[in-house]
């Protein structure tokens, strides 16, 4: 049976966490909620929410989260509530393992269509020590009134473009991409933003790995993402390198799919403040960490980053309710979460591949421990 996208993606995030919360009761699970300080501008509470079924003491934990990045959330959810009403008795987790669902890390995101959370911070960029790993960022600020305009008109526009295009001329795309999306820690209203201080996020994300893996040994760990690729296709990213356990592993259970950022051919630059750095932080020390971020494709890589940048002119210098910041809001959906029921329906299926195949890796994993012991 293929999978419907009409039954697992919802239009706001308020449709899926009630979807989520409400297939987690059904399915058994232990389901709880951690609020953030920051209210929706609906005024509604936001909160992170959890989903655990398995044993008490599990010795594996598959953990699957989304919504790091906020508007990127819809995909990752549609892949919670599928695997919670549909896939869970295919799945078949051995009584050892346990399955942590973590819904929307970054509600005020997922809630406000944002990629950024409430003070503006990827929370993908926030993972770090403050201040002390605090990169500099030359190429941003060369860049910046590029990247950052105070007006979008066409002129202003036009300009930005050619000032980004010419920088890829001279130094090569790759560098481009890297002073567009790497994390800079400098300018509080500039994109990618990644904070001068943990976010909420951050802190609970951190106390979720510490507290709702039950003290497992091994823990494998999806992150769905969303607007890198081609589209509809799907790549598992790793900022460790081709030569690291956890980056070989991935290559056994995932195969040609697994990217490490350090290898020079990713889809992705390399980052600052990723969430492994919040997970190894997190979990008890000894725990053996497979964790991948599962990134769908959706359009070509400039219209993605232009509108998260003119998001970003629309949240510090316009106006939402005008016609131009509803054509901005809708853009940086489509960027996101494209309206194309080929697309989910696309996503829904590898999601449920790379579920099955992180289970299978994950058991295989302990299973080859055994053994060696």
């Amino acid at each position: 049976m293929s999978p419907d996208h009409r039954r697992h993606f919802f239009d706001h995030y308020e449709e899926a966490r009630e979807a989520f919360r409400k297939a987690a009761g059904r399915a058994g699970a232990v389901v709880s909620g951690r609020a953030i300080a920051a209210r929706g501008r609906r005024g509604g509470e936001l909160t992170i929410d959890t989903a655990y079924l398995g044993p008490g003491e599990p010795d594996r934990v598959l953990a699957v989260s989304s919504g790091i990045h906020g508007v990127e959330g819809f995909a990752g959810s549609a892949i919670q509530h599928q695997l919670l009403t549909e896939q869970l008795s295919g799945l078949d987790l051995p009584p050892d393992t346990g399955l942590l669902l973590v819904h929307a890390i970054n509600p005020y995101g997922f809630s406000e269509l944002r990629r950024v959370n409430e003070n503006n911070v990827d929370l993908n960029r926030n993972f770090l020590r403050h201040p002390e790993d605090h990169p500099e960022s030359p190429d941003y600020a060369e860049l910046f009134q590029a990247i950052n305009p105070e007006e979008i008109d066409p002129a202003s526009e036009e300009s930005s473009r050619k000032t980004l295009f010419a920088f890829a001329e001279a130094h090569g795309f790759p560098r481009l991409q890297a002073a567009l999306t790497a994390g800079q820690y400098r300018w509080p209203e500039g994109v990618q933003f990644g904070g001068i201080r943990d976010e909420d996020s951050n802190r609970l994300l951190r106390e979720i790995a510490r507290e709702e893996t039950r003290g497992a040994s091994s823990v494998a760990w999806i992150d769905f993402h969303t607007g890198l690729g081609e589209s509809g296709n799907y790549v598992l990213i790793s900022d460790r390198p081709p030569d690291d356990p956890a980056y070989q592993r991935g290559r056994r259970w995932f195969g040609d799919a697994v990217e490490s950022t350090l290898s020079g051919d990713s889809v992705s630059a390399v980052l600052n403040g990723t969430l492994e750095g919040g997970l190894l932080d997190g979990l008890p020390e000894g725990v053996e960490l497979t964790t991948f971020g599962a990134e769908f494709g959706t359009h070509e890589p400039f219209r993605v980053f232009w509108a998260m940048r003119q998001d970003n002119w629309l949240e510090h210098h316009g106006d939402p309710d005008t016609p131009l910041g509803r054509t901005i809001k809708q853009e940086i959906v489509e960027v996101f979460r494209p309206n194309d029921p080929v697309w989910m329906n696309r996503v829904l299926e590898g999601g449920a591949r790379i579920l099955e195949q992180a289970r299978n890796g994950l058991t295989g994993s302990a299973r080859n421990r055994a053994t060696d012991a």
